[in-house]
């Protein structure tokens, strides 16, 4: 299946939305076989994913399974509202063009970088009758007040107006939070039954708790200090002034270190706001890369994680999940119903301070201070509540999200099945019998072994029956090579073979199957008894022990279905059998209707064997 984001930031760059729309996009194409596209801006950090391929209205990049399209826009400095106001808007008309030129998509999903980018992701959609998904990272007008050079209650209405279309039209919105779901219904409008909450992350098996002495604390002189640390964007809508209250109180604690690590727009003010302050007991450190992030957080004894008032609901501090998987305690100056002091209060891994107030946020940060074995405890809860948000826990609920949306659940068992298999299937085999004398004549003529194959494969229940197609390989090749899948420029298959393949014509006598009941024309593929899956670098598996083996066998396996159609041809079985199951749960007359229309375009097309996508 196929998924497209539309969001002006990705990799490279280090601001939040881009690394989790990364993760996330990574993830699904290689470990739920998703084919992912993204529509994004240009690498403001002047990287890029390689192996470009440049166009008029951007150049595609190919990332560990991801086609990026980098949408040619501006990229000028984002301190001012010009600046970024540019950058927003052609990178904007750009995702339209792009967004007008992309192939077909099953579902397609904004984010909200910029706010107006689903506009772009929406006539995609539109185009492609793809299923839209609205991602709320932000919620808009509300959090353009964070902008303090710029504040107009024209551009604040038609910012209202668009975030209220584009929720009305989504087929699901996604809300990181609850507080932000419930913004979206009583502000918003939205429908409460399109509303799906699907909370940010970390990748608790990257980011794992460290030991307080390591090369990172060695080397900025952290080791032997209290460590009071914000990590992360250091943007609008973080209260980092307050933490520089807070530092002020703390300088009679010559032990204390305040570290603010990272980079954004506020990084340079705050910095000489701390200067003027006179404030020797907090340090600047740069943005960490990924792999020196367990030993930057393990030097921490307690983060701050501080949102502006106002704003609890329309932004969900994403850094709190980095926090957690690391295992370190925290201090929360929120608001109550912003969702991290709902996290704080219920599981009990961080301690409260009123929003906005220095001297609240100090005393809480003395508190951890003087009572190191609390603060150890607090850690050790963080770190089991961080995995309920682990990286794959929740890209897992977008895989299921999607496919829901593509095949939904709880449709009708298609009662017609069986009398569609049988009056389909004997017009086919009056129809396509002339054909039948002509392969015969090129698979005899090619190298004088037998016309037909027959294996047998396993049905439904587990019931065995003996599959017949046209020979497409040498002969005795199962006996030779094995129960194998084959490969590109596989050399068991013969010239003959190739074309039989590429247009599914060595499938003809398995009409024969679905006459008699064996076979459906729709529904898992049919599998050999002894078939096996070998895995890369390890040993062979039998498919018995793949996740969902059980439940495709549970019904008529089928000559098409939507691995067939939407899978790449050499994906892992584990992977495939993830679509079998989806089918097995979402089957319909139309949907049959919708596969087998497609399974013959691709037969017209010869992409059987098409080792990318089929349609």
């Amino acid at each position: 299946m196929n998924v497209c984001f539309f969001n002006r930031s990705y990799h490279p760059e280090a601001t939040a939305t881009g690394q989790l729309l990364t993760e996330l996009a990574e993830d699904l194409a290689a470990v739920h076989g998703w084919a992912v596209t993204v529509v994004t801006g240009p690498s403001l950090t002047g990287g890029s994913a390689g192996g470009e391929t440049r166009g008029w209205f951007a150049h595609t990049e190919f990332r560990n399974g991801v086609v990026v399209h980098r949408v040619r826009a501006a990229t000028a400095s984002r301190v001012g509202f010009a600046g970024r106001a540019t950058n927003y808007l052609t990178y904007f008309l750009g995702a339209c063009a792009v967004a007008l030129r992309l192939p077909r998509h099953d579902v397609v999903v904004a984010l909200t970088d910029p706010p107006i980018v689903g506009l772009a992701a929406l006539i995609a959609a539109r185009r492609s009758r793809a299923r839209f998904v609205y991602w709320c990272q932000d919620v808009f007008p509300e959090v353009a007040a964070l902008l303090e050079d710029f504040q107009s209650p024209t551009a604040n209405r038609w910012l209202d107006r668009i975030g209220r279309h584009l929720v009305r039209r989504a087929d699901r919105v996604v809300a990181v939070g609850e507080t932000m779901r419930d913004r979206l219904v009583g502000d918003k409008g939205a429908d409460p039954r399109a509303i799906a909450v699907v909370h940010n992350w970390a990748d608790c098996a990257a980011l794992v708790p460290g030991d307080k002495r390591n090369p990172f604390s060695i080397d900025n002189g952290l080791a032997d200090a209290f460590v009071v640390m914000h990590s992360g964007n250091i943007g609008l809508s973080q209260d980092l002034g307050t933490l520089l209250e807070a530092a002020s109180r703390l300088r009679e604690y010559p032990d204390i270190v305040v570290a603010i690590v990272g980079d954004g727009v506020k990084r340079e003010p705050l910095s000489r706001r701390a200067r003027d302050m006179g404030l020797g007991n907090v340090r600047f450190l740069p943005h960490q890369p990924r792999e020196r992030l367990t030993d930057s957080f393990a030097s921490a004894d307690v983060f701050v994680v501080s949102l502006k008032r106002g704003l609890a609901g329309y932004i969900v501090p994403s850094k709190l999940y980095g926090i957690l998987a690391a295992g370190r305690p925290y201090v929360a100056a929120v608001e109550d119903a912003c969702e991290v002091a709902a996290i704080t209060r219920r599981d009990g891994c961080g301690l409260l301070a009123e929003p906005g107030s220095g001297a609240d946020l100090a005393e809480k940060i003395l508190a951890l201070y003087r009572d190191r074995a609390g603060a150890r405890d607090l850690g050790r809860r963080a770190r089991e509540v961080g995995l309920r948000f682990d990286r794959r826990r929740q890209v897992a609920r977008y895989d299921e999200l999607f496919r829901a949306l593509v095949c939904p659940r709880g449709t009708p068992r298609p009662v017609l099945k069986r009398p569609f298999d049988v009056l389909l299937s004997s017009l086919g085999l009056l129809a396509s019998s002339p054909l039948w004398a002509l392969i015969a004549l090129a698979v005899k003529l090619e190298d004088g072994g037998p016309v037909f194959y027959r294996q047998d494969r396993v049905g439904r229940n587990g019931r065995a029956f003996k599959s017949v197609k046209f020979r497409s390989m040498i002969e005795d090749a199962d006996r030779r090579f094995g129960p194998l899948q084959a490969s590109a420029g596989d050399p068991r298959v013969t010239r003959v073979g190739r074309v039989l393949r590429a247009t599914a014509m060595d499938e003809l006598p398995q009409l024969w199957n679905i006459w008699r009941g064996e076979m459906s024309f729709v529904g898992p593929r049919a599998l050999v008894p002894e078939e096996i899956e070998v895995r890369s670098g390890g040993p062979a598996v039998p498919l018995e022990k793949i996740p969902g083996y059980e439940e495709r066998q549970r019904v008529t396996p089928g000559l098409t279905g939507v691995a067939q159609v939407y899978a790449p041809r050499d994906i892992p079985r584990r992977h495939k059998f993830r679509l079998d199951r989806l089918y097995v749960k979402s089957q319909s007359f139309w949907l049959d209707i919708r596969l087998i229309a497609l399974s013959v375009w691709i037969s017209c097309r010869g992409r059987w064997e098409s080792r990318v996508r089929k349609v």
